[in-house]
């Protein structure tokens, strides 16, 4: 597997994450509501409707592959949820843990991560840690790897949000779907 590649993705992810978070406007709660994005397979509660985009991310050799991100920020806090379909030629047939110990890597590089634990969702493994970063504001993440597709929750904000409430109803809402 090339595992630059991996972490650069995660990194343009955090670097994409910043910016979303310093340029979107703040909007208080309405209500949550379910995102189902159409081939996603993935549901997860967010606390408005997400503005969804759709990123080129470099996977080697200069390919991109598409990144499927949906956004809603919340008093000063984003919610993210994204996906990335990897080709077999960029993970070739690697392990979970080790993608998932290389994205972890990429998206706290330049910066201390903590709190990790491992997860399982179904027969898929994944990570949750949470990032500090220069700047004070912290990101909880989540990442699952399901069969060539690398899937990431990300809740930034400021300093404590990590237990906050609604950042583990966002986290713990996320599930895989037909």
């Amino acid at each position: 597997m090339h595992r630059t590649t991996l972490a650069r993705c995660a990194v343009m992810a955090l670097a994409l994450l910043a910016s979303f978070a310093v340029s979107a406007q703040t909007r208080s709660p309405q209500h949550w509501i379910e995102y189902k994005p159409a081939g996603g397979r993935y549901r997860v509660d967010m606390p408005a409707a997400p503005n969804a985009t759709t990123v080129p991310v470099q996977v080697g050799g200069g390919a991109t592959v598409p990144m499927a991100e949906a956004s809603a920020m919340v008093d000063r806090i984003a919610y993210i949820a994204s996906y990335v379909d990897y080709p077999a030629s960029v993970t070739k047939n690697a392990a979970a843990d080790i993608i998932l110990t290389q994205v972890r890597n990429g998206s706290a590089a330049g910066n201390s991560w903590r709190d990790e634990k491992k997860l399982q969702l179904g027969r898929s493994e994944g990570r949750e840690y949470t990032v500090v970063q220069a700047s004070g504001n912290v990101a909880v993440t989540r990442i699952y790897w399901v069969r060539g597709r690398l899937y990431q929750l990300v809740v930034d904000g400021k300093q404590g949000i990590e237990k906050a409430d609604d950042t583990r109803r966002f986290l713990e809402s996320f599930s895989l779907v037909q």
